[in-house]
């Protein structure tokens, strides 16, 4: 997720918030989908493949489809990568 994809969402809980505070005339209480988005983004993205991922990757895909270690499906290889890690 990017930075502005949690930036959109932490302000959209604020607004909640404020609005159910409002509406309660409440100042501590907190929207339970505030309360949810806020849990999620609390939660640590996944990391990505390491360049040694990479590489073991990149040799068994290539020696497996081509038997020999020739690198001559980059688009095969592009899309093993967004299999395993990819959205």
């Amino acid at each position: 997720m990017t930075d502005t994809t949690r930036d959109l969402i932490q302000r959209m809980a604020t607004e909640l918030d404020l609005y159910r505070q409002m509406a309660r005339d409440d100042c501590i209480s907190t929207h339970p989908f505030a309360d949810e988005a806020r849990a999620y983004l609390s939660q640590s993205e996944p990391e990505g493949p390491t360049d040694e991922e990479l590489n073991t990757m990149l040799y068994y895909e290539f020696t497996t489809s081509t038997g020999h270690g020739e690198r001559s499906d980059p688009i095969g290889f592009a899309r093993a990568v967004l299999a395993r890690w990819g959205k």
